[in-house]
């Protein structure tokens, strides 16, 4: 029948004219489409069967998710300012020569700690040794025409005392002759009272001319002694002027004395000043350490000539210890940073990158008196004692200003804290063992632990570790220290953290 069929078909196309190629293939790919959509019936009831048997066994067994957990506590928290702080020297030296000549010693090595007052340099300090020997001998001779001036100066005044001596003496005299001249003046008056009544009783006739004659002669001795000793007055004034022109010469004398040594003593005084100039220039030789310091390179050696005040510093002198730490915080910081200061001293503590558990502290010591208006910063300083050395002038250090302490603070640790697309959150453990994504906001990190502004409260317990496999309602299981490193727990992906973790219950 089959052949009977091709038979009349190749009949049929030997009459009939030959159709076109196109129609056939078109029926050909309805037919092929056709087939496809019926396999893909088929696959979809088989795929369903097999999703409807494996959603019944997923709901007969549901996954739970291995988790650490801590309790949301209390505590008392410091409040504090965080900020990256540098590292500079309170104080650093250029030691430049302030003399010139050879260095014949160097008696530290590049990189050492000195002491104040330590020998750093010598120089060749022959020419001023010798220039102070010089200065020396002309203070001597100096000295000595001081002394000689002083000398002449209390042979004058000896003289000034014996002018004066001679002086009162001769006062004496002359009191002496005015009291002579007195006594013989009344006398002189009394004898000429006598000679003049004598007389007249003469002429009366009732004495003798002897007898007259006698206190007449009386009389005139008396005139006599009395023009004596006024003589004698005038040669005594005489004397005690001369003793005073003497007196007065012997005081100017003594004035050009003592203007002398005065003179003198200027002298001395300037070469004095020039001696110590040149000890001065001798002590210039011996370059001492101004700080305790740390020694940078040494930039000359031993043999090479140095120039007085050369811009070029023989070596530099780095303050270490103590050490001062600069670092900024916002201007809004400001009023808080001032009114805890008030208080007291504020703590700063300063962390390496590297090293987070080791803080060096330090004391806040300098505020600022400007807010920079480019970054709308002020810039604080502290003081560190660096006993160990750690903090190096221009290093870079995590900086922890405390301003006071927050008590009853809500805390969580570190790692429970998570960051999404909203925000940050932690997963809350109900009571059934599952969980819940909690919003949470944070103010401050310290010491591994997240001070908790709005989200968990105390009591409620959160997932610290494996929350990379948890939602909203996924049932978990706390892990115990006997289990928590095996089976699949030790593989569970962590967030990676820029805050220390800190501790909590497991």
């Amino acid at each position: 029948m089959n052949n009977d069929i091709v038979n009349e078909r190749l009949t049929e196309n030997s009459v009939k004219p030959k159709l076109p190629r196109s129609p056939r293939k078109i029926i050909l790919v309805v037919l092929g489409v056709l087939l496809l959509a019926g396999l893909g019936i088929f696959g979809i009831h088989a795929g369903a069967a097999k999703t409807e048997k494996t959603g019944k066994s997923g709901r007969n067994k549901q996954q739970v998710t291995p988790v650490t957990v801590a309790m949301v506590t209390q505590k008392t928290v410091p409040v504090q300012l965080q900020a990256i702080g540098n590292v500079q020297s309170g104080s650093t030296v250029s030691i430049t020569p302030e003399a010139s000549g050879r260095i014949i010693g160097v008696y530290f090595k590049k990189g050492q700690d000195v002491k104040k007052g330590q020998l750093l340099f010598t120089l060749d300090d022959r020419s001023q040794a010798a220039a102070i020997q010089q200065s020396e001998g002309t203070v001597a001779k100096d000295q000595a025409s001081v002394q000689q001036a002083r000398d002449g100066l209390t042979r004058d005044l000896g003289q000034i005392e014996q002018a004066r001596a001679t002086l009162i003496k001769d006062q004496a005299l002359v009191r002496q002759a005015q009291a002579t001249l007195a006594k013989d003046q009344a006398q002189a008056e009394f004898a000429k009272g006598q000679s003049d009544r004598y007389g007249a009783l003469y002429k009366k006739g009732a004495i003798s001319l002897d007898q007259a004659q006698q206190y007449a002669s009386n009389s005139k001795s008396a005139t006599a002694t009395l023009q004596a000793d006024k003589e004698a007055i005038a040669n005594a004034e005489a004397v005690l002027k001369s003793d005073r022109v003497a007196l007065t010469n012997t005081q100017a004398v003594v004035k050009g004395d003592q203007a002398a040594i005065a003179n003198a003593q200027a002298v001395v005084r300037s070469d004095q000043g020039a001696l110590d100039n040149t000890k001065v220039q001798l002590s210039y030789s011996k370059i001492y350490a101004p700080i305790d310091g740390r020694a940078g390179n040494i930039l000359v050696n031993q043999g090479n000539v140095v120039q007085a005040n050369s811009t070029t510093p023989l070596v530099t002198l780095t303050q270490i210890h103590p050490i001062q730490v600069a670092f900024s915080v916002p201007e809004t910081n400001l009023p808080q940073v001032q009114k805890y200061m008030q208080n007291g001293k504020l703590k700063v503590d300063v962390t390496f990158p590297n090293d987070q558990a080791h803080p060096a502290p330090g004391t806040l010591t300098f505020v600022n008196n400007t807010v920079d208006n480019t970054t709308g910063t002020i810039q604080l300083i502290g003081d560190f004692d660096n006993a160990q050395g750690h903090l190096f002038p221009g290093q870079f250090v995590n900086t922890t200003l405390t301003l006071t302490e927050q008590p009853n603070a809500t805390v969580v640790p570190s790692q429970a804290v998570q960051n999404g697309p909203d925000g940050q959150f932690v997963f809350v453990v109900k009571p059934d063992m599952t969980v819940e994504n909690v919003p949470v906001t944070i103010s401050s990190t310290i010491n591994g632990l997240d001070v908790v502004e709005k989200g968990p409260k105390p009591g409620d317990k959160i997932v610290t570790d494996g929350q990379a496999n948890l939602v909203t309602g996924s049932k978990i299981r706390v892990k115990t220290a006997g289990n928590s490193q095996g089976g699949n727990d030790s593989n569970q992906p962590r967030r990676n953290h820029s805050r220390k973790s800190g501790g909590g219950d497991s």
